[in-house]
Formats: C-alpha cells, structure tokens, sequence
C-alpha cells in the first residue's frame, strides 16, 4: 500500500473580479492518496469534461449532494474540493488554472505551476483545493473549470467542468 505522500502544496490567496462576481482560491495540493482512501466530500453530478488526454475520475466539493446541483453558499468562506485523476504519461510538473463562466465568458481566477508537482503514468492522484464564492455572486449559477496543464509547454492534461448554484 502507498503511503500518503504530499507532491506538491502551495497555498494562495488570489482575489480576481470577473466582470463584477469573484471566485476566490485559497489553497491547492496534489497528493497520492493511499489505497482505499476514502473522502466525505460530496460528489459533484453532471461535472464533465473539456479536454485534455488525461483522466478524471471524480470530482467532490464540501456539501454537494450526488442528487441533484451543487449549491455553495456565497459566504465567501473557503469550501474544500476534490479532484481525482490519473495522468496519460510521466509529467514532471504540472499547474493548475481554474476557470469560471459567468455572463457568458470565461476568466481565470487562478494560474500557478505546482512545485514538484511531478506524477507518474496510470497512478490515481488527488488536487485538493479550498475555494470560496463572493456575495457578488449569490443567486447565480457558474460553470467552474478545474485544468491541470505540463508546465513547460502549457499543454491541458485535463480539463473539467461544473456547474455550481451560488446560494
């Protein structure tokens, strides 16, 4: 069995307007999880994919009900998320950027390569997040876009999508 092993943490604060709403990131790490890891976050339905030869598994998100939408609280108060995921090859360092659709465009609001971020072919790894939705966005529903990218020449590894319902 696999230790758990930390690949890579970096820890931001990134506040960016997006056309008046703003998503904000807080904290983002991939590890490889032991075998048999479990998670209690919520598995986020109907997230899908945009790209990328990589593989995503699951996506979670704290309080999101497999049942139906997923609804964040505008609170601003940083929610975790789970990401996992298996690369298509060796890679020795990826960045993680997170997209949100809002009024008909997308805009980042986090671009960072991760420090010794490197990952191996077929093995299962996890991003872990915490992000927060601003009261500027209560009442509307956002396309969050989660990519993981080799740095170096910005190819997408993976790229997933959710819709989120800010209550």
């Amino acid at each position: 069995m696999k230790t758990f092993t930390t690949i890579a943490l970096l820890i931001a604060s990134v506040v960016v307007a997006i056309a008046g709403p703003a998503y904000r990131v807080r904290r983002i790490e991939i590890i490889q999880p032991e075998e048999g890891a479990t998670s209690n976050l919520g598995r986020v339905q109907g997230f899908r994919s945009c790209g990328g030869p990589g593989e995503v598994l699951e996506l979670r998100v704290e309080g999101c009900n497999p049942d139906s939408p997923c609804q964040v609280p505008h609170d601003g108060t940083p929610r975790a998320s789970e990401l996992d995921f298996v690369p298509s090859e060796d890679i020795p360092e990826l960045g993680v950027r997170v997209n949100v659709l809002s009024d008909g465009q997308y805009k980042t609001v986090y671009e960072k390569p991760v420090a010794n971020s490197a990952v191996q072919s077929g093995e299962r790894y996890t991003v872990n997040a915490k992000g927060a939705a601003s009261k500027d966005l209560k009442g509307h529903t956002v396309t969050l876009q989660y990519v993981l990218y080799r740095v170096g020449d910005n190819t997408i590894e993976t790229c997933t999508e959710a819709d989120f319902e800010v209550v």
